[in-house]
């Protein structure tokens, strides 16, 4: 693929094409979705009735809050693989223009970071 097709650069700025926007929203939700697999993998593995719950946690001392935190990040892993897989079709069959700025990733990389900062249950601190 030529790089001419992938990036535009015009007078007022650059721009991507919408096929390699919708691409880079597919590759991000398939990321994402790979993530919730894992995380619920996790979470099933460490249930208090799990078979490899004590090859898992070990002896780690406080098994819930690190459960829960593995849950809440599933869930938002979820959540942006299904906001991205959502993009991809929307970009790849309903959007009609041909290109869109270069900042759109960069937002959405920001909006990613934001809701596991904001979402994520911080540690205890026990002393």
């Amino acid at each position: 693929m030529n790089f001419y097709y992938m990036f535009i650069i015009q007078g007022d700025g650059m721009y991507l094409t919408k096929n390699s926007l919708s691409y880079f929203f597919l590759c991000i939700g398939i990321i994402a979705i790979i993530f919730y697999a894992y995380f619920k993998f996790i979470t099933i593995k460490t249930s208090p009735n799990g078979n490899d719950k004590d090859k898992i946690v070990g002896e780690m001392k406080d098994i819930e809050s690190w459960r829960y935190r593995n849950i809440v990040m599933g869930y938002l892993s979820l959540f942006w693989g299904i906001i991205s897989i959502l993009a991809f079709i929307f970009l790849k069959f309903y959007y009609k223009a041909g290109l869109l700025s270069i900042l759109l990733p960069f937002i959405y990389f920001a909006l990613i970071v934001i809701s596991i900062v904001l979402f994520l249950p911080k540690k205890k601190i026990t002393g």
